[in-house]
């Protein structure tokens, strides 16, 4: 079939209907119709019926090759009959619109605005059969999408903004669009003040050595130096919770208070039998309800709910230290919440105000909490899975196995079929039948697994799904594993030396051995804490790890960033201890000559955030929390100026005390603080240094120069940008 003249990506539903298996693929056929002109060449469906015996009903799609105005109307001619299509909007570029049916096949396009070849703007497609339709329906959005995200991706450049995009561009370069002025008039103007006002580094030193003229004999004396000094920086994640939550008032996952709890989320299928047993160590649980109980329906059980619910209460009992909260009311089928399929507990506590045992609630991880005007608790998890899988520690050795089972155990007349999906180097197998309630799992290649155990129960299913771990078995001498636990990888590549001040000084002399050298303790603080996790990991064993090598001036390249580090331990081979190094997270761990080295990427930032008195991040609203930074101000010294900065508007930044920062909880939410170090050497930000040429680092500009060039970039530097002169003018910005 002869090609379209104009390149257009194809719509979603042809794409899509590539994928499909070939018993599906037959409702996708779809006919191409070519376009000359304002002709559409003849054209008829007798392949379609030669091969699936049935005439198709097509349905005709228009799609755009390129933008179309507002207000364009297309007629398509089936014989006498014409077929008026009205975009009042328009169409982007590869967008499509669906056309009336016809009386017959179609022969003719026209469109307003645009005479004689119709086929630089039209794709016209006959979609044959139900699938290919279907998929059209579903796609039609996708297509859209991918129009708007080219459309908002460009929309930056004026030459490819228009309308209300436009203006705003025009806006933030102080160039307002006059009464009447159209797109094209208004975007010459925004491109000459762009050029003046956002000019390339390049550009502004060609106009200032233009204006400047020969200075020491040079036409062009002067440069322009934007690259910014590198940001040395940190971030601490906070989560802000409540205090308290007043009586009548709710809050969800996220935060958010007073969304009014909604009935329970239809959830598919649910029975009671999969409900768990709350661990009465953990709360105390209050007898069921008095009856009598509807016929038909199962009891009231306080005691029993959904994994989520259970799991969060085990998180509340460890809020709320040695008195244990009471549960009031669990699964309950007569309840109108989520209690109905249990999901959800009335909580009361003997010590604890109510507001605050929801507040804690809330911290504890359940999704929607109340503080009902009865003064009890009502918390809520979302719909999860109903099964919980037992996979011990969640790791097995590579060679060994590991005894998988679920909970509950199927009701009789159910099946259940466990699987494996691999998503990496790791590889298990199951040893045995593969469709009892416990099975056991043989690693076979270190790396992760997705295990999926599927429980039948005549017409419904449930499932639920966990990663297992294979580890290694121990490494033998040459041998190395990547943190997915491929076989022997490249290592980590080499990025840039950092300031020492900027690496972790690591010190642990209880479990590490760092022997005299100083630079032993210096590494990354990515390295370091994956160094902490080694060392938990070897608890129990004899001696100390030996830290041989860290960081190294004059070392490998790796070990120059402090992300390389040479061990030992006398109470374990370097097999084994390249074994526990790879659990603990390094990216890259080798033996070799008796020790194992380790390499790490760069993941984290070189500054680290502390805040005085709280646990994983969690602040309460108005509570403040005093900041620290490592390494200190002190420490940096001349290297850099220490600036913070905080977002997502759940908490602010303020300072108690000279040189002191604190933040403080306003709102629940999630919040950040960021600690940086901008570098006094070299523009920052938003800053943009002018100086001599290195041939005229001793010429000494004359007053007659130094006002030129001020005047100069007066005129021409950026708005916005802060220009760095004190290399002109002896020290003086």
């Amino acid at each position: 079939m002869t090609t379209a003249t104009t390149a257009a990506p194809p719509m979603a539903a042809t794409d899509m209907a590539l994928r499909l298996t070939t018993p599906f693929a037959r409702g996708a056929d779809h006919l191409e119709l070519v376009v000359r002109g304002e002709v559409i060449e003849p054209y008829d469906f007798e392949l379609h019926k030669a091969l699936f015996g049935v005439p198709p009903d097509p349905l005709y799609v228009l799609q755009a090759r390129q933008a179309i105005a507002p207000g364009t109307t297309v007629t398509l001619t089936a014989g006498a009959q014409e077929i008026t299509v009205p975009l009042p909007e328009g169409l982007l570029a590869g967008t499509t619109v669906a056309v009336p049916r016809p009386s017959g096949l179609l022969t003719g396009i026209r469109s307003t605005g645009l005479t004689g070849s119709q086929e630089t703007r039209w794709r016209l497609t006959a979609l044959l059969g139900t699938t290919g339709k279907l998929l059209w329906a579903l796609g039609w959005e996708r297509d859209h999408l991918r129009a708007q995200l080219g459309r908002t991706v460009t929309a930056r450049s004026p030459s490819d903004a228009r309308g209300r995009t436009l203006d705003l561009l025009g806006a933030g370069l102080n160039v307002v669009r006059s009464s009447g002025e159209d797109d094209d008039a208004y975007r010459r103007r925004v491109r000459l003040a762009r050029r003046w006002t956002l000019p390339t580094p390049t550009g502004l030193a060609a106009a200032l050595n233009a204006g400047v003229g020969k200075i020491g004999g040079h036409a062009d004396p002067l440069r322009v130096d934007d690259t910014n000094g590198p940001l040395r920086r940190g971030l601490l994640p906070l989560r802000v919770v409540p205090a308290e939550l007043p009586r009548g008032r709710s809050i969800d996952a996220l935060g958010r208070p007073d969304g009014d709890p909604q009935p329970p989320v239809p959830e598919g299928y649910f029975d009671a039998y999969y409900l768990l047993d709350i661990d009465p160590t953990v709360v105390d649980i209050a007898p069921p309800p008095p009856g009598p109980y509807p016929p038909g329906l199962p009891l009231p059980a306080p005691g029993r709910t959904r994994p989520a619910v259970a799991a969060a209460l085990g998180r509340l009992a460890a809020l709320l230290g040695t008195t244990r909260a009471r549960v009031t009311s669990g699964f309950d089928p007569r309840a109108e919440d989520a209690r109905a399929t249990g999901r959800a507990v009335l909580l009361t506590h003997p010590s604890t105000e109510p507001g605050r045992l929801a507040a804690l609630a809330h911290r504890a991880g359940f999704d929607l909490v109340v503080h009902r005007p009865d003064g009890q608790v009502y918390a809520e998890a979302a719909p999860d899975e109903q099964l919980v899988m037992h996979t011990g520690a969640g790791t097995v050795v590579e060679g060994q196995q590991l005894t998988l089972s679920v909970t509950p155990a199927p009701p009789s007349g159910a099946t259940i079929r466990w699987y494996l999906v691999h998503c990496g180097p790791g590889r298990a197998v199951f040893t045995g039948s593969a469709d009892q309630a416990s099975v056991q799992l043989t690693g076979e290649a270190p790396g992760r697994v997705v295990v999926t155990a599927e429980l039948r129960d005549g017409p419904h299913t449930l499932t639920v799904t966990r990663d297992v771990t294979v580890l290694p078995a121990p490494l033998a001498d040459g041998k190395a594993i990547g943190a997915d636990g491929a076989a022997n990888p490249a290592p980590p590549a080499a990025g840039a030396p950092i300031d020492l001040v900027f690496l972790a000084l690591h010190d642990d002399p209880s479990h590490v051995d760092y022997g005299t050298d100083p630079n032993r303790h210096r590494m990354r603080r990515e390295t370091a804490r994956h160094l902490d996790r080694l060392v938990v990991l070897l608890a129990g064993q004899t001696g100390k790890l030996v830290v041989e090598a860290a960081f190294a001036p004059t070392g490998s390249p790796l070990a120059k960033e402090g992300r390389e580090l040479r061990l030992k331990h006398p109470g374990v081979t370097a097999g084994v201890l390249a074994v526990l190094a790879h659990r603990a997270g390094f990216t890259h761990v080798s033996v070799g000559g008796g020790s194992v080295t380790v390499r790490q990427d760069i993941g984290d930032h070189p500054v680290e955030v502390h805040a005085t008195g709280l646990t994983e991040g969690v602040l309460e609203v108005g509570t403040v929390a005093k900041l620290s930074v490592s390494p200190t101000e002190a420490a940096v010294g001349t290297l850099g100026v220490l600036v913070w900065s905080t977002g997502d508007g759940a908490a602010s930044l303020l300072t108690t005390a000279p040189a002191e920062m604190s933040v403080r909880g306003e709102h629940p939410g999630l919040a950040w603080v960021q600690a940086a170090y901008r570098p006094v050497a070299g523009p920052g930000a938003y800053q943009i240094t002018v100086r001599l040429r290195p041939e005229l680092a001793s010429h000494v500009l004359t007053p007659a120069e130094r006002d030129l060039i001020t005047h100069l970039l007066a005129e021409l530097h950026p708005l916005g940008v802060e220009v760095v002169t004190k290399e002109l003018t002896g020290g003086t910005p």
